[in-house]
């Protein structure tokens, strides 16, 4: 299976998770997911989020979960701290090196990365 890294930095710290294709396409789409009729507003509900995604925050946060929210100025960024990790994969890394090692051990490969911001 094609796996990517997805790396969120801010703080001084480093999130590292890897996700799946369908989830890497969704962080990395230029459709921004407005609801119709929110032209003008900065931050919606994003309309795109996966069902894989929805159903494993849900299962993650229970009675907390939220839908994901978005802002004009960064959607990408916002989508990729709200993406969860791939099934069978760690939800944070400490190292780079550390996520290479699972991919390997797990007989996958990293196709591509996301970099962005951890606000």
């Amino acid at each position: 299976m094609n796996v990517y890294l997805v790396t969120l930095e801010g703080g001084g710290d480093r999130y590292i998770k890897v996700v799946d294709q369908e989830t890497y396409d969704w962080i990395t789409s230029d459709d921004m997911g407005r609801p119709e009729g929110e032209d003008n507003s900065s931050s919606w509900e994003d309309q795109l989020v996966p069902a894989s995604q929805i159903a494993k925050m849900k299962k993650q946060r229970g009675e907390d979960y939220e839908p994901v929210s978005i802002t004009s100025g960064s959607w990408d960024n916002d989508r990729a701290i709200a993406a969860l990790s791939a099934d069978g994969y760690d939800d944070d890394y400490d190292s780079i090196k550390e996520a290479l090692r699972d991919i390997k051990k797990k007989g996958d490969e990293m196709e591509d990365e996301y970099h962005g911001c951890m606000y």
